[in-house]
């Protein structure tokens, strides 16, 4: 190998006045960029708005109103000077602007409109003091627009004056963003390249362009499979994004969330489910919350419902994690030996899809232990459970035919054969003591259903055939061998055979399932009183309390 000298270098060093001098030539050519196109008559006008915004005294407004370089200069400051747009940006002085310049507007001040209409948009209402500036100054640039001779324009390049002559009259309503989005994309093309077509580079930056992207990505919404990733669902939190105008108060993070729980069924997968969690939170909160009231009510129930199912899964997996982790710390070889029984009980309750909804609820001990295991990503809500509940955790499962209250360790497994108690679905109760479930809930059961059934089982020994035997006699078969390991599967039909369901039992829970639609429908009728017809019309099959 042959190895060359290095080079040698003997280029002489800048002296230090020669590096001063080319920084002073530097900052000139950037000064003189920077005053190209002003006169000295601009110059004059713009100190003069500057000085009466700040001194508050307007007595030369009239000047600046009437004159080519001070509409200009008047212009330009509300586009690039806070503090005058706050102050001289209204539609009184905008409305007697556009008279004493009359016919029209110079080109360049009717530029600096444009410019700031796509860059505040909806904002605009704000800036001017609630008296309707977006719409008035929306009408005042068509008019403008109009005036223009039809020659506006040079060379073949794209104008944003000719545009808006041409189309401003779609292009600059409310849902003009939205209509540019779903033309553009239609037609298969790039919303960059569709404004750069229109004349309108360089003002997609502001309001109007992230409310076309807004839109722009909502279509892409339409075309993912349920449950997929893209880049879209990343812009779309951004709160900018979220909370911009779709349609009247909708927004375009409602149209999202209604456009991701539309199109997923039974379940829209982890990914768009933490994707709804992070934008609107858990609406399993009360009504009367502002992050329901924000996000959740302008769906609709149906919707909301959806949803809550879907948390089901959710509730399951913090409840078994913070039994299985608390079976762990406390060294209680009773409660690991029950965990994995009751997790495939629970679990293939929800895989069968029996599962409608659920109520998660924790003592302070295992809130603890559930975000300990899961930390910043817990996005679930949960009620409190108070006094001798601190270290329990307790699910409630509403699963069509029964209802299931299961808690940790000592609690035992209630099986109703209705929603037990308004109490459990009802969100604006946040909190639950051993009372409450114990006593309250089923006092409630006993009041609403009185020839209904209900049974308390100890989790030891055959609990589950005691539960199945329960259902059974209400009429209720489950698939048992999916509930149970192989073992105790094989052990439960040797000692007590398969729960045998009875034409009566079956009766009975067709008589009270019809009950129930007929009662739905009951509550769902503004003009009939709830609660005239009895349960106990119902046929009764079994004792109505059970201990197992």
């Amino acid at each position: 190998m042959i190895r060359l000298p290095r080079p040698k270098s003997d280029l002489p060093q800048w002296p230090a006045r020669d590096l001063q001098w080319w920084a002073e030539i530097s900052n000139r050519v950037v000064h003189t960029g920077k005053q190209a196109g002003r006169s000295t008559a601009f110059e004059r006008m713009l100190e003069l708005v500057r000085d009466m915004v700040r001194n508050g005294r307007f007595e030369g407004i009239q000047t600046v109103l009437s004159t080519r370089p001070g509409a200009r200069a008047l212009t330009w400051l509300w586009l690039e000077d806070e503090s005058v747009r706050n102050c001289l940006l209204t539609s009184q002085v905008l409305d007697a602007l556009l008279q004493l310049q009359a016919p029209r507007l110079s080109r360049m001040s009717l530029l600096n409109l444009v410019s700031l209409y796509f860059r505040e948009f909806d904002r605009l209402d704000t800036i001017g003091r609630g008296d309707g500036l977006c719409s008035q100054l929306r009408l005042r640039i068509l008019e403008q627009a109009e005036r223009l001779p039809n020659f506006v324009g040079a060379g073949g390049r794209p104008d944003p004056l000719r545009t808006l002559k041409r189309e401003g009259h779609w292009l600059l309503e409310l849902d003009g963003p939205q209509r540019l989005a779903i033309e553009t994309r239609e037609r298969g093309a790039e919303l960059g390249e569709k404004l750069s077509i229109l004349g309108f580079a360089g003002m997609d930056t502001g309001r109007y362009g992230d409310i076309c992207r807004a839109h722009f990505y909502l279509q892409a919404l339409q075309e993912l499979a349920p449950g997929q990733d893209d880049p879209v669902l990343d812009e779309l939190l951004k709160p900018a994004v979220a909370k911009a105008p779709y349609k009247g108060e909708v927004r375009i993070g409602h149209a999202a969330l209604a456009i991701l729980i539309d199109r997923a069924s039974t379940d829209p997968g982890e990914l768009w489910q933490t994707w709804i969690l992070k934008l609107a939170g858990d609406p399993r909160i009360s009504s009367r919350a502002r992050n329901f009231a924000e996000w959740w009510q302008p769906l609709g129930e149906e919707r909301v419902q959806k949803v809550r199912d879907w948390l089901s899964k959710e509730d399951l997996r913090l409840f078994l994690q913070a039994l299985e982790q608390y079976g762990y710390e406390s060294g209680k070889a009773d409660l690991q030996r029950m965990f994995p029984a009751r997790k495939l009980f629970l679990e293939g309750l929800y895989q069968q899809g029996l599962v409608r909804s659920s109520r998660l609820m924790l003592g302070n001990s295992a809130q603890s232990v559930v975000r300990r295991i899961l930390d910043k990503d817990v996005m679930t809500n949960f009620a409190k459970l108070s006094g001798v509940m601190g270290d329990k955790a307790v699910i409630y499962l509403d699963c069509g035919e029964f209802c299931l209250v299961e808690g940790s360790h000592s609690f035992k497994i209630w099986v109703y054969m209705e929603p037990p108690s308004p109490r459990l679905s009802n969100y604006e109760i946040n909190e639950f003591s051993h009372a409450d479930l114990v006593t309250g809930v089923p006092k409630d059961y006993e009041k609403l259903y009185p020839d209904y059934y209900y049974t308390a089982v100890v989790h030891n020994g055959s609990w589950q055939w005691k539960v199945f035997d329960f259902l059974a006699d209400n009429g209720v078969e489950l698939d048992i061998e999916q509930l149970l390991s192989r073992s105790d599967y094989k052990h439960l039909l040797s000692t007590h055979g398969r729960p045998f369901v009875s034409p009566t039992a079956r009766l009975g829970k067709e008589a009270r399932l019809a009950k129930r639609t007929q009662r739905r429908h009951f509550e769902s009728s503004p003009n009939i009183l709830v609660g005239e017809t009895s349960a106990r019309s119902l046929p009764k099959s079994a004792p109505r309390r059970s201990d197992g």
